[in-house]
């Protein structure tokens, strides 16, 4: 394409959503059979849109779920519905004529430093705080077998220095928001950053909180604040006795619930034994 229009490479192929639909549809027209090729290319793009959209919608929708189960759990349907028409009502202004700009300053912000930042401090969390190893006892419990090596690697160290590797590289080669030719003033590279800073901004501030509940001096705070809660789990009794027993020795301390359900568990074996007596 640079060859037949007479320009530089860096001319031809620009970042942002005009290399999907305007640079890749108009390089498949060069191949052969390009129909085949078209059908193909598109056909990815739609199948990799819908599979984004439902681990970050499904993402969503527990996270108000499970945050008001009271409210929302017997109306899960009409929730999920709910948000499918907020969300279509959210995007009508990205499809309108001047939609493109907004799409690029949302793409050039939003996607670029908070998603990095998030999954970085996300590898650190379960990999040195929660620990990997009981994160690899929560897998086994819930599939029956632990996940290959590969994977405790990738969460230590593969996964998190990528990902740092790629926030510094983009912090040092940032420029503000351009599309095409025009330059967005400076109130619209604010509200940029701004939502960027959106979903960041939760994450100190409930640090704060969360340490400012416990109890003693402040080291003592910050440990306890990275302690899963009490009611840290699975739901059902029978796999919360298998989810204490897989926990240290120093924090195998079953709660409430646990010690009801030795209990029932108790009487419960104790009422078959006397049927089965009653039997004989």
């Amino acid at each position: 394409m640079a060859h037949e229009t007479g320009v530089d490479f860096d001319k031809v192929v620009n970042q942002g959503p005009g290399l999907i639909f305007v640079v890749y549809p108009e390089a498949i027209t060069k191949l052969p059979i390009s129909p085949l090729w078209a059908v193909l290319f598109f056909l990815m793009i739609f199948t990799l849109g819908l599979d984004s959209q439902f681990g970050m919608f499904e993402t969503m929708t527990s996270a108000f779920v499970d945050e008001f189960p009271d409210l929302l759990r017997k109306r899960k349907t009409l929730w999920t519905g709910l948000l499918c028409l907020m969300e279509f009502l959210l995007g009508l202004p990205f499809v309108t004529k001047g939609g493109i700009y907004l799409l690029q300053i949302m793409d050039w912000y939003s996607s670029a430093f908070s998603l990095m930042i998030l999954s970085f401090l996300e590898c650190v969390v379960i990999a040195y705080i929660y620990g990997v190893d009981q994160f690899y006892n929560d897998i086994a419990l819930m599939i029956g077998r632990k996940p290959p090596l590969w994977y405790k690697l990738s969460w230590m160290g593969i996964t998190p220095f990528t990902i740092m590797f790629i926030l510094i590289f983009t912090m040092v080669m940032h420029e503000p928001v351009t599309y095409g030719d025009y330059s967005y003033p400076t109130w619209a590279i604010m509200i940029g950053w701004i939502m960027a800073m959106v979903s960041l901004v939760p994450l100190p501030i409930i640090m704060v909180l969360e340490t400012l509940k416990q109890d003693g001096t402040l080291s003592q705070r910050i440990k306890k604040a990275m302690r899963p809660a009490e009611d840290w789990g699975p739901a059902t009794k029978g796999h919360k006795e298998m989810y204490y027993s897989s926990l240290p020795p120093n924090q195998q301390k079953p709660n409430e619930d646990m010690q009801m359900f030795s209990v029932t568990n108790t009487n419960s074996e104790s009422e078959k034994a006397l049927l089965q007596s009653k039997s004989v």
